[in-house]
């Protein structure tokens, strides 16, 4: 059997919603630099459901590497970032314990698409995402860990959201959002396969 690379832990933005797993972002990275990869992605997960199964889904496969991006579903449910910071530290610490390398991931922007959801909730979500990223940069920076940002190559600089021709919807990318989610990838994943 193959030795696993890297396992992807987080939400339905790494699951690849709504085309699946394989027009995911970590699934077009690995394509591209031959990484062997296993998508753990669950939609609609917070990170603490994530850390609940960190020990069954990353530890237990032993990769060398796991990305961690979390965020969207706890800022739907108004988790405090305390919150959030210690969930994903918590998944630091398991997985460093366990010889495994550690790469937060900066979940994208919202995307303004003109949908059903109130703009004042949209608006809430995108400050606690602000804070989710300001801890989790703060994480990769004190434990010295790779950090991929998600964040900046989806926004429109203009607005402060989401580039509408990333999205599908308010939170999820398009085709194109995740081509160009795994276009900042790559580069790390071309590092991990040294």
């Amino acid at each position: 059997m193959q030795a696993i690379d890297l396992v992807g832990l987080g939400d339905s933005l790494t699951w690849g919603y709504p085309f699946g797993p394989e027009a995911s972002w970590l699934n077009l990275a690995a394509g591209e630099t031959g990484l062997q990869v296993i998508n753990r992605g669950i939609s609609g997960e917070t990170t603490g459901e994530m850390l609940a199964r960190f020990d069954e889904d990353v530890v237990r496969p032993g990769p060398r590497a796991v990305t961690i991006m979390g965020g969207t579903n706890d800022a739907w449910a108004g988790l405090a970032a305390a919150e959030v910071e210690s969930n994903i530290r918590a998944m630091i610490d398991k997985a460093r314990r366990a010889g495994i390398e550690v790469i937060i991931c900066l979940p994208p922007p919202l995307c303004r698409t003109g949908s059903d959801i109130p703009a004042s909730f949209l608006e809430k979500m995108a400050g606690l995402l602000a804070d989710y990223r300001d801890a989790c940069r703060h994480l990769a920076s004190s434990r010295g860990l790779e950090l991929l940002d998600f964040y900046i190559p989806l926004l429109d600089q203009d607005t402060g959201w989401g580039k509408r021709e990333f999205f599908v919807d308010d939170a999820h990318p398009s085709i194109k959002g995740y081509q160009a989610m795994a276009a900042v990838a790559v580069d790390l994943f071309r590092k991990l396969k040294c």
